[in-house]
C-alpha cells in the first residue's frame, strides 16, 4: 500500500483528530487547576503582552499593522466564527505559514485562513524563528470551519476563530527540518518551560532546538496558549499557539 500524500493527512488529521479542551475553545476558570495540575499564569503586565496587544486590534488597525510590516496578503469573504479572515500571500518577516496542500489548491483550502490578529502574533515569533534558520513553518490548520449549526453572526475561539494554528514542521533551507512529532522529545506531565522545565529524553540538539524556539516565544508571551506534546497525546505532533481576546492568563503546556 502506498503512503498517503502529505496534503490527504492532513486534511484527515484536522478532520479526525481529537482535540483538547483548549483547542476546542473552553476557557480555563480562574484559579483552577486543568490538565496534568498547571495553572494558568496571570503575570503582571499581561495587558501590554504582545499576544494581548495583539488580541486587542480592531479589524482596521490589524489590516493597517500587516501594511506596515509589509506582510502580504488578501481579505477573505465570510467565514463562519471569523473576526478578520484573510490568507497569507507571502512570507511573514521571512517565514512561511502554510498546510501541505498544493500550491495550486491552497487559495481556497480552509486551513489557511487566519484571524489577522493571530498573523501579528506569528509576525513577532519569525524573527526568533529565522535566528534559527527556519524559513518555513507546515501546519496542520489555522482555521477549522464551526459545525453547519453555529449561529450565524457569532464570533468563535481558537481554531474555529482563525485564532489558533498547529505547527507540525519546521524547515531549515537544505538543513533537515524539524519535526515536532519525531524530534521533540517530550513527556507527557512534563513542564516544557522555565525554570522547572524537563529537559528532552534523549537529549537531542534537535529537541534541543525546538524547545528554545517553543519556550523563546513563551517567555516572551507572544500567544495566550502554547500547547507541545508535554500537554497530552493529541498533541503529540504539533505546537498549538493561540491568541485568545479579553483574557489576562497565560498558559504553556
Amino acid at each position: 500500500m502506498t503512503a498517503r500524500p502529505l496534503a490527504l493527512r492532513a486534511l484527515l488529521f484536522v478532520l479526525g483528530t481529537a482535540v483538547s479542551g483548549f483547542s476546542q475553545g473552553k476557557k480555563p476558570a480562574k484559579g483552577r487547576h486543568h490538565h496534568h495540575g498547571h495553572s494558568p499564569a496571570y503575570p503582571a503586565g499581561a495587558d501590554d503582552s504582545p499576544a494581548s496587544r495583539a488580541a486587542r486590534l480592531t479589524e482596521s488597525e490589524c489590516f493597517a499593522e500587516l501594511e506596515r510590516e509589509h506582510i502580504r496578503f488578501e481579505k477573505v469573504g465570510p467565514s463562519p466564527g471569523v473576526a478578520m479572515p484573510i490568507r497569507l500571500t507571502g512570507p511573514v518577516h521571512g517565514v512561511s505559514y502554510r498546510t501541505d496542500f498544493p500550491d495550486s489548491q491552497r487559495h481556497k483550502v480552509p486551513f489557511e485562513v487566519f484571524d489577522c490578529r493571530l498573523v501579528v502574533a506569528l509576525s513577532a515569533w519569525s524573527p526568533t524563528l529565522t535566528e534559527h534558520g527556519i524559513d518555513e513553518v507546515r501546519m496542520f490548520s489555522a482555521w477549522r470551519p464551526p459545525s453547519r449549526h453555529f449561529p450565524e453572526g457569532k464570533l468563535a475561539t481558537a481554531h474555529p476563530a482563525g485564532l489558533a494554528a498547529d505547527l507540525r514542521l519546521f524547515k531549515r533551507g537544505a538543513r533537515a527540518p524539524l519535526d515536532v512529532e519525531s524530534d521533540f522529545h517530550g513527556r507527557i506531565g512534563a513542564i516544557p518551560c522555565g525554570k522547572a522545565a524537563a529537559p528532552p529524553d534523549p537529549d537531542t540538539p534537535e529537541a534541543r532546538e525546538l524547545h528554545a524556539i517553543f519556550c523563546a516565544a513563551a517567555d516572551a508571551h507572544l500567544f495566550h496558549v502554547q500547547l507541545c506534546p508535554d500537554h497530552d497525546r493529541p498533541h503529540r505532533n504539533h505546537f498549538h499557539v493561540e491568541v485568545r481576546p479579553s483574557v489576562r492568563w497565560f498558559i504553556v503546556e
